[in-house]
Order: C-alpha cells, then structure tokens, then sequence
C-alpha cells in the first residue's frame, strides 16, 4: 500500500485515543524532530522498536499522518506473521500501488507492482531502489513505514540496510517497526541492528510499558470519573495490562461491553470490577468481544485469521461462501467492534492489531485449522500469479503432501532473486517433509544437495553435514557415483572451513573413483551437474548437451571436471607447483573447446582462480594477475560473484599488498572491484557481513585503522575461509600494532592451534605464513627469543614444504629481527641484506622497505652514519611509494636514533612529534612508548612553544631550507622525509605565519630571526 499527498488518501484509521496519544511525549518529540529535519532535507532512519501492543504501529502511523498532511509522499511495507514472507516482502508491498505512476516515478523493475521478477544482481537491485528513493524525494519528502521487521527475510534486512545509509542526502525518513521479544540471536535483523543504527547514524527508540501517570493520561482523555473512580479503574489497568497500551484499550473496551464503565457526557461511571473476571490472556478478550458479535460471525473471522493479517475480500468471500452483501455485513461489524479495519482500495481489510489475528488464530481447534488451512492453501494456488511462500505455509499447516512441491517453488523464486539463504530456508522445509517418502528419495537427495550447496559460503559447518546425510543415502541405494560426488563437494566445503587436509583428501578420494570412470558414465553423471550449475548460478539456463565436448577433451586428458577445485584448494594451502601444473594441463585441454558453455562452463573460472593462487606463491605475479582476470570473466558469465570476490580478495592479498605494494591505486581498485562483487553476492553471505571487509587489508596499510575497526565492529564470523582471512589477518595485526599480544594471540592459536609445531596443509599457506611470522615479532616485542625461533623455524619448515616464493624475503626480515634482538648484529645485516636481494626479483617494495630500515638500524648501531642514512632515505622512499603512513613512522623513529647517534638532538625532537602525530590517532602505544623513551634519553630540548608563530621544530627546519630556495624535493632528501611530509609543512607554515607564498615565507623567517 503506497498513496502520495494529492493523490489519495492513506488506508490505516487514526491510532489517536480521543486526539491524544498517551505516555509517548518523549517519543513524539524526537520522531517530530526527525520528521522536520527530513522535510528540510535531512533523512534519517528510524528503528522504532518494543513488545507486541506496545505502540510502536500507534506512533509510526501517527508520525505518518503528520508526514502526510505535510505533504509528503508516504509509502507502506508490512511483514506478517504466520506466514513464509518471501524474500523482500515488506518492499514488494511498498511498491504495489497502482498509484505509483508518472509523478511518483518508476519504481524498481523487480519489485514494481508488488511482483518479484528475477534478480541476476542483488548491487543493480539496490541500487534501484536508491535511484527510486531518491528521485521520488525530488519531488516531495518521502515517508516510508516497514512494519514488524521481526519477520523479515534476511534479503530485506539488507536492502534497509543499504537505504539508510543514504538517507541523510534526501528529504526522507524511514522509519521501521519491530517486536523486541521475537528477535533471536540467529535473526537477521538482530544481527545487523548495530550495523543500521551505526551506518545510517539511526535513531533507535525501544519503547517501554506505560507508566501511572499515562495510564491516568488514557482514563482522562476517555472518561469523566470521579477522582475515586478513576484511581480505581487506573489501579485495575496497572495491575492487568502490565504497561501495555494495547492490553489496556482493549481491557476498557471489554469493561464498556460488560456495561461496567459507562461514559456521560457530564460524568462516567465505573461500576464494582470484582465482578468482571479478568480474562488472564487477550484471546480471551477477543473472545467475549467476537461472541457478542454471534456465532455466524465467528467463523467467518476464524478463517480470516487464518488467511491472514491482510485478507483480500475476494478470498474470504469464496472460502466462506457468503456473498459480497452478507461478507460486507460481517465486516461492517467486525470494524465497528474494533477487530478489522478496511483498506482504503475496497478490495482487502486487514486486522487491526497482529494480536488481535493472533488471539483469534489460537483459539481454533487444531484439526479445523488445518482444514481451512489446505482451503486457503488451495484457493492460492489456483491463480497463476500465486505467491509459492504463502501457498506452501498454509499447505504445511494444513499437513498437506503438496507442501514440498511449493517450497520447492517458493526456494526457486528466492534464489533467483539471490536471496539464497532464504531459498535454502525453503528448501530445508521440503527436505524435511521428504524425508522417508516412498518414491521421493531422489528429489530428497537433491533438495538435501541444493541446501547445502546455498550455505557453502554463510554456513559450511551445516553445509558438509547436509553432505553426509546425502552420501548415506546414496549408499544405501548403491549410488557410488554420487556417493564420490558428493564426497568432492563435502572436501570443498572443508576447506571453506579451514580443514584443508581433510578437505583435499575427500576431493582426491572422490576423483580417483569419477576419473576412473568409462566415458559412458562420466557423461551420465550429467545430472549431478545441473545441480552444481543451479546452485552456483542463478540466471544462466544449463543446457547438458552442450557439456559433451568438454567431456569427452577433459576425458581424454584424464581429468573429471571436478579436478578444478581441487587444483585451486590444493594452491590455496601451500602446493603451488602441483597445483599450477595441473591447471595448466587441465586449462589446454578446455582450449577451443565449441559450446563450452555448458553445465561446466565454471570448470575453467575454477582453475584460472587456482593458477592464480598458485602463480603468486611462486613469485609470477603477472602471470598470476592474468589468470586470476581470466577465471573472473568466466565467473561473469554465470553470475557467480562469491567467487568473483574471492579472486579479487586473493590478487590483492597475494600479489597487490606484496609485490605491487609501491602500487596504493591498483590496490584500492581491486578492494572496490571485490567490494562491489561481494554487494551483489549478498543474498549468499552470512546476514550482517559487511561488503566493506574487502578493504581490510588496504586500511591496515594505509594508515585508516579507524575505519578497519568500523568494518570490524559487530561484523559476525563471516563464515569461510577466504573472508575469514580477511578479518583475522587484520585483527591481529592491528594487535600487535596496537599492543594488545592477546587478542592477537587468541586469533593466531585458533588456527595454529599447536603453536610453532602446527603442520602445513590445514590453512591458507600464505596466512599461516603471516601469522607464523606476526607470533615471532611478538615475541620479540616480549623479549621471548626461545619462542620467537621456534615460530621462525616452523616459518622455514612451511616455506621448505611448499616450496612457495612468497613468503621467503619476508622470512629472511625476520630472522634479521631476531638476530638483531640476540646481539648478532653481523648476521642480521647479512640476512637483511639476502631479503633485499630476494625481494628484488620479483618485486616485494614492502620487503625492501623494511630490510632496508632494519639495515639503517645496525648501520646505527655500528656508528656508520652515512650507510644508515642511506637506508633509512631508500626506506622512507618506499614508505611514501607504497603510501604507508605507520611504516613511515617507523622509519622516522629509526631515523631519530640514528639524529640522536650524531649528536642532532633538537632534530630528534621534531622528528618525534611527526612520529607522535601519525601514531597517537592510530593507537599505535608500542611505538608510542619508544618515542617517550627516546624523547627521555635525548639530552638537547627544543620545546616548540619557543618558538614564533606557533612553528614546531621540524617547521622551522623546513623554514630554513625553504629561505635558501630550496626544492620540495631537495628539502625532503635532506631532512629525511617524504615529499608529501614536506608539502604538509609548507602549507602549514604558509598558514601560521600568515602568508601566501614562499617568497614571503622567506622574508618573514628573517625578520623573526630565525636565520
């Protein structure tokens, strides 16, 4: 239900008690506040929150009367209970008006008219609405209500999610409703409601019980009692509706019905209510209330409350087979008595309260439910446009057979529209209603497949018992063909789990059987490969005829389709020789191949992502950034944007934070490309996980820590590994930074879990090799050199195994630390000086940064000032190239040793305060500490307060050289500082000395006499 201001009016009745809304001053306040601020152009979002009967729909509509008398154009969604709400429910409705039209713009393709069409991608969709949104507030402030979210699918969650972030930029207010006391942990709404408040800078208003002087408020407003009376009847209210205005309006409804509070025009009265006996619950209530309308009403309203809390008019009339005079009687009735309410449309009315629906669906006995359950069930389905959802609730509750077949409906529909936790939601159901059916075990055994191939990304756990449960079953029939299938896709799902080595050895138990297989049987296993293909994709068609040429060339090479994934697995945990050399083999056998479209047509994105893993481990990063852009354009064609997101993660991890680390831009490229695939793999990710994580790594790197702990914050276990990754590698790291060793230990041991002795293979190799080396720094930070070692060692022993390129140089920066923090200055230079030279051929700027500051470092140490100086400024180069800004800090901190050596105390002070200012916002305490304690140990001191204008030391210092004419470039080699460092200084200086240009700069530096 939508209307707009001057084109209609809105359908809900006022929720106004005799003109006065009471108790909720307070609340009225801030949601008028924020109705203004978005009629002058500031929206915001409004999670407006409480029990059932609480008031939240009383003051969300009340809110919307205001909007819209304001001139706003207001927009309705509900969720409703008792029913399967399909995947964007409430948004459907929002924009099933036929009043949607010309003026009010065109609303977004999949959801207009209140159908669901299919979404090939969940970011497009998004943004549609946002287009809609924003151009409908270009004309008027929009008010938008979504109601009772607690029964929202989780597809819905994130599109409210996405809105309001953008709500600020328009004249528009959404506000959304929701039961605080049906939201579990495991909700989608629960677990993002931090996120919406948080993201969209939401007001949340969690309304409470109302309170005597409310209560006293209601009774006033509606009665004129005497002061006695009305104490009483408050003291009755108090004591029977516990706070709830709702309980409350409809005992006072239920006391005038018994004639025992009579209202006069002058004076009311309030007879003896002890002999009222107080229905203990509300259906009791509604009971007394629907027997005074008679019998024959009554049934009429029981099956509408088991069509529903909105009932069309044409429905009911057919199920109780009463003509349109008689049914409009009933409803004429039922309004009066405050339980229906009529749609301003003539066609549907709906309940006034869910718990007025929900009183009157308890109390029907169970074996009539189920009656007119499969009636409404039956009814549905006979329109061609039925809503499969709603069909199959209402034949589940009937306990009807066909319950499965509209599930089953019901989880294509969702996943179509990418909303696959959903689907799997649906499909689980029909599972279960299979399970043990005669005749069915093969659509069972699929429907068990498709479930766990839809949570292989959000919940793998469940994934790979779904797994087992099917291998039983295909052994019990002798199925051993399926029984490897199966047994492939469950070690695919173990290795999304972190359990490598059980994962691959599953896969390769299940290839030596299908590679086995005579070519007759290879091309019979088609089947299993339509469910692969529908499960991976969610709009390209699978034609199996068109598998036949893959086959057969895959045949002859000796491999089964499925050898992709295991190649890519098989890279991911540390065998990048195998692994490339397989990929290769199986990548020219798909060469050329006509129609290799097919239900197989992922087999080649599978093994270009798997040789990209496996180049960049061995040290080709070209060839790995090739692979990796090949595999996704494949993805591209079948809509698979997990794994679109997954190889983007992988490239910038692998190859754009190690060997293009000197490149900021392309990074940030890949983050937002696998952002924007993660968007629009949504529907498929674990409620709550932020599209956002894809830029954890770029963050740690660039200084924005605050912005990684935004990300981080609330963000639930993204449930795989390959986003696993990105927040554990993050979390750690800024850890240790930060020095917090424990939190960092607690992620370290999970997934090293024996420490230095934990075995290669079970992990990401690249990972594990992070954080091998991320324990032994901090146990180097502890002083703890037995430990550090033994970490260094095992770091050495994964690196001999894999025979991995990557990971070496960092290894040998290392080792240099530990030998350094030992005593053995020789052989850390010696090994500084190896990583260097690793670290050249490939590229790795970010090893050679840091070889070259430790080697400034010894060079310090050994009192060869000019050798240490050269270090540090190659350093502090890449520092800048790679747009680092702790990593420069560091360097600065070694730079201000290296000052203190030559005898420049007031320079090591200047320095210091750069190094405090990029540290002090990042939290970065460690460092922190070492530059009070090289402050304490410098003999000269230089405050910046003696100094004119505000300057800081290293201001004047640039000062001086800028007075001599120097060079941005020329200054920055000779302080040892980047240029950007210098540009910064020279703008500051500009502004405190109140000058334009650096000519006056000059002439002002000599009239202070600061040269």
């Amino acid at each position: 239900m939508a209307t707009h201001s001057g084109v209609g009016q809105m359908g809900f009745p006022s929720p106004r008690i005799a003109g006065v809304l009471v108790g909720r001053s307070r609340e009225q306040d801030f949601l008028r506040e924020e109705l203004g601020a978005a009629l002058s152009g500031y929206g915001r979002l409004v999670l407006l929150g409480g029990e059932a009967g609480i008031g939240k729909t009383t003051l969300a509509r009340d809110l919307a009367h205001e909007a819209e008398a304001l001139g706003a154009s207001v927009l309705v969604g509900h969720c409703y209970d008792l029913t399967h709400t399909p995947p964007y429910g409430p948004w459907l409705e929002l924009f099933e008006s036929d009043q949607i039209g010309v003026r009010l713009r065109t609303p977004p393709a999949p959801l207009g008219g209140g159908g669901l069409t299919r979404v090939t991608d969940q970011a497009a969709l998004f943004a549609e609405v946002r287009r809609f949104v924003a151009e409908l507030s270009s004309f008027d402030p929009v008010f938008i209500l979504l109601e009772d979210l607690h029964w929202a699918d989780p597809a819905s969650v994130d599109l409210l999610r996405y809105i309001g972030v953008y709500l600020s930029q328009w004249p528009a207010i959404l506000v959304a409703t929701y039961r605080l006391d049906e939201l579990s942990r495991r909700h989608p709404f629960y677990q993002q409601l931090p996120a919406l408040v948080r993201e969209a800078n939401g007001l949340r208003l969690d309304l409470k019980g109302l309170d005597a002087d409310a209560f006293h408020a209601l009774v006033s407003a509606r009665y004129h009692l005497s002061v006695a009376d009305q104490s009483r009847l408050v003291a009755y209210l108090e004591r029977h509706a516990e706070g709830n205005p709702f309980f409350a309006v409809e005992l006072l409804r239920a006391l005038e019905e018994e004639g025992l509070l009579r209202r006069g025009n002058d004076r009311s009265s309030l007879g003896e209510l002890a002999r009222l006996v107080v229905p203990p619950l509300l259906r009791q209530v509604i009971d007394g209330r629907v027997a005074r309308l008679g019998e024959e009403t009554r049934q009429p309203l029981e099956i509408a409350a088991v069509i529903g809390q909105e009932i069309p008019l044409d429905l009911w009339g057919a199920l109780v087979d009463l003509d349109d005079e008689a049914l409009l009687a009933i409803v004429e009735h039922a309004v009066e008595a405050h339980l229906l309410e009529a749609e301003r449309d003539g066609t549907r009315v709906r309940f006034v309260h869910a718990l007025t629906r929900e009183a009157l669906y308890e109390g029907i006995l169970p074996p009539r439910r189920r009656l007119w359950h499969c009636r409404v069930a039956e009814a549905l389905a006979a329109d061609a446009g039925a809503v499969p959802d709603a069909v199959a609730l209402h034949f589940q509750q009937a306990g009807d057979p066909r319950a499965w077949e509209w599930l089953v409906k019901a989880g294509d529909r969702a996943q179509r529209v990418y909303a696959w936790l959903t689907a799997s939601e649906r499909l689980r159901a029909a599972v279960a209603l299979l399970e043990g059916v005669e005749g069915q075990e093969r659509m069972h055994r699929e429907l068990v497949f498709r479930v766990a191939y839809l949570v292989r990304f959000s919940d793998p756990a469940s994934s790979i018992a779904a797994r087992d449960e099917v291998e039983q079953l295909a052994g019990r029939i002798g199925d051993s063909v399926l029984v490897a299938e199966v047994q492939h896709i469950r070690g695919i799902e173990l290795c999304y789990s972190d359990r490598f080595r059980a994962g691959l050895a599953e896969m390769q138990k299940s290839l030596d059987v299908l590679e086995a297989m005579p070519l007759d049987a290879a091309r019979a296993s088609a089947a299993i490969r339509a469910w692969f293909t529908e499960a991976v994709s969610v709009t390209t068609p699978v034609d199996l005829a068109e598998d036949e040429p893959v086959v057969e060339r895959l045949y002859a090479a000796g491999f089964d389709f499925r050898r992709c994934t295991h190649l890519w697995h098989n890279a991911a945990a540390g065998q990048p020789g195998a692994a490339a050399a397989i990929g290769e083999r199986f990548v020219a056998a798909l060469a050329d191949v006509p129609g290799a479209r097919g239900g197989v047509r992922a087999a080649a994105a599978f093994a270009h992502h798997g040789l990209g893993i496996a180049y960049a481990a061995s040290g080709r990063p070209k060839e790995a950034s090739l692979a990796w852009a090949k595999g996704r354009e494949k993805f591209r064609e079948i809509d698979h944007f997990a794994l679109i997101a997954f190889s983007l993660l992988g490239e910038l991890r692998d190859v754009a934070l190690t060997y293009g680390a000197a490149e900021p831009t392309a990074r940030r490229r890949l983050a937002a490309e696998a952002e924007a695939a993660l968007g629009r793999a949504g529907g498929a990710l674990r409620p709550g996980v932020s599209p956002r994580l894809a830029w954890l790594g770029c963050l740690v790197l660039d200084g924005r820590w605050d912005d990684a702990d935004q990300i981080l914050r609330d963000l639930p276990a993204p449930g795989n590994t390959y986003l696993r990754r990105e927040v554990t590698d993050t979390i750690a790291t800024l850890a240790r930074y930060r020095g917090k060793p424990e939190i960092a230990w607690a992620h370290i041991g999970t997934l090293l879990p024996d420490g230095p002795g934990t075995e290669p293979g079970d992990i990401i190799h690249q990972e594990g090799l992070l954080l091998q080396r991320l324990a032994a720094d901090i146990c180097l930070d502890g002083g703890d050199l037995a430990t550090a070692r033994a970490w260094l060692e095992a770091h050495d022993r994964w690196l001999g195994w894999s025979e991995s390129v990557l990971g070496r140089a960092d290894g040998r920066v290392a080792w240099a630390r530990w030998h350094q923090a030992a005593g053995d200055a020789t052989r850390a230079g010696t090994l500084a000086s190896d990583a260097l030279a690793l670290a050249a051929a490939p590229d790795q700027p970010f090893v050679r940064l840091s070889a070259h500051r430790l080697l400034g470092e010894i060079e310090t140490a050994a009192q060869r000032h000019a050798d240490a100086e050269a270090h540090l400024q190659a350093s502090l180069e890449l520092a800048d190239e790679c747009e680092a800004p702790f990593e420069h800090a560091l360097t600065m901190l070694a730079l201000a040793e290296l000052c203190r050596a030559m005898g420049a105390h007031g320079r090591v002070l200047s320095i210091l305060e750069e190094v405090r200012a990029v540290c002090v916002p990042l939290g970065a305490k460690p460092t922190l500490a070492r530059v009070e304690a090289l402050a304490g140990r410098s003999a000269a001191r230089h405050p910046a307060d003696t100094y004119p204008a505000g300057l800081t030391q290293r201001e004047v210092d640039v000062l001086r050289l800028l007075a001599k004419h120097h060079t941005d470039k020329e200054i920055a080699e000779a302080l040892f500082v980047g240029l950007r460092t210098v540009q910064t200084h020279v703008a500051n200086i500009l502004n405190k000395l109140g000058v334009e240009n650096r000519r006056e700069a000059a002439a002002e530096a000599v009239r202070l006499g600061l040269i």
